[in-house]
C-alpha cells in the first residue's frame, strides 16, 4: 500500500518517453544566502491533497525525507523551527490539459488534382483531421522562506507530463531525481 500511495504522488514526476523533467528556480536577488545555515519545515500539515493525488501521509513523509536529505547534502542543518533562519515547504500540483491539433491529411496537391469541381483550399479543408489529446501535468514546488517574516527567498519547480504506466520504482527514482535537481539550484553554503 505504501508503494502505491508513493507511486500516485510520484506520478507528478513520471515523465513519458518523449517528455522531460523541466526544472526552474527563482531567488530573491536581495537576500543574503551566505547567512543561512539552519532550516526547518514550515508547518506540519501534509502538502499533498489526498483527493487530488490519491496519496497518503506516507508519501508526504517520503518527499519530506528526500528534500531534507538534499538540503543537508548542500551543507544546511535541520533544526527546530525556532532555531532556523529559513523554513522550507513543498506542494504538489496536478493539472489536466487538452491539446488540440489540426492536421492536414489530404495530399496537398494543387488545383487540378483530386475532385475537379473544387479548388485546392476547399479540398484541403475537407481533408483536415482534428486530434484531441488529454494529458496530465504534475509539478513539485519547493519554497524557502525567511523564518519570522515568511518572506519568499527562493522557489524551485519541477514539471513533467505524467505517465501512469511507469512502475512504482521508476516513479520513486524520478521523484528523488527531481528533488535533487530542484535543491541543487538553491544557493550553496559558502
Amino acid at each position: 500500500m505504501r508503494a502505491r500511495c508513493l507511486a500516485i504522488l510520484l506520478l507528478t514526476l513520471g515523465a513519458t518517453a518523449c517528455s522531460s523533467l523541466a526544472v526552474t528556480s527563482e531567488k530573491d536577488k536581495n537576500a543574503d544566502f551566505s547567512a543561512l545555515e539552519h532550516f526547518s519545515w514550515s508547518g506540519t500539515a501534509s502538502n499533498i491533497d489526498p483527493q487530488a493525488t490519491g496519496a497518503s501521509a506516507t508519501a508526504d513523509d517520503e518527499v519530506r525525507r528526500t528534500i531534507t536529505e538534499n538540503f543537508e547534502k548542500r551543507g544546511y542543518q535541520l533544526v527546530r523551527p525556532e532555531e532556523a533562519e529559513f523554513l522550507i515547504s513543498y506542494q504538489v500540483v496536478i493539472e489536466k490539459h487538452l491539446d488540440e491539433r489540426v492536421m492536414n491529411t489530404g495530399p496537398g496537391a494543387g488545383a487540378g488534382w483530386g475532385n475537379q469541381n473544387i479548388d485546392e483550399a476547399t479540398y484541403n479543408k475537407k481533408a483536415n483531421s482534428t486530434y484531441i489529446m488529454e494529458y496530465t501535468e504534475g509539478s513539485l514546488i519547493i519554497e524557502a522562506r525567511a523564518a519570522g517574516t515568511n518572506h519568499l527567498l527562493w522557489q524551485g519547480v519541477a514539471e513533467s507530463v505524467l505517465d501512469q504506466d511507469r512502475s512504482d520504482q521508476k516513479k520513486a527514482e524520478m521523484m528523488r531525481s527531481a528533488v535533487e535537481k530542484i535543491v541543487k539550484r538553491f544557493p550553496a553554503r559558502q
